[in-house]
């Protein structure tokens, strides 16, 4: 599968490069609405499950800090400019960085990522 496009400014992007929405990286409450909306529309719409938005589609993810990019434990949709993150599969949890932090970055869980990878 090729390379998800790069969002551009602060438009939410397919893997098509479709412009379907847009976060200005401030807020994540206000990409919880995007996310869930456009989530919502592709459902109703019965869209093609290889263009469904994913969380590389989403602008702003030189906010995330460099040791959440590889994040798998769970969807990571975005970081606000505050450190709060949009999390899990339906984009209808808010955690902070220092909480995922906390319940990952141990060597244990670090460990278990990596043998994920390999």
């Amino acid at each position: 599968m090729a390379e998800h496009p790069i969002p551009q400014g602060d438009d939410i992007i397919l893997p098509d490069g479709s412009v379907v929405g847009t976060w200005n990286g401030e807020d994540v409450k206000d990409l919880q609405v995007e996310v869930q909306r456009i989530i919502k529309e592709q459902k109703d719409s019965g869209a093609d499950r290889n263009n469904l938005l994913i969380r590389f589609g989403i602008p702003h993810f030189d906010q995330t800090p460099d040791h959440l990019k590889p994040f798998i434990a769970y969807a990571l949709w975005g970081v606000d400019k505050t450190g709060n993150c949009l999390t899990h599969r339906r984009a209808d949890h808010f955690e902070t960085v220092e909480k995922i932090n906390e319940k990952y970055g141990s060597e244990t869980a670090m460990a278990a990522a990596q043998r994920h990878r390999d």
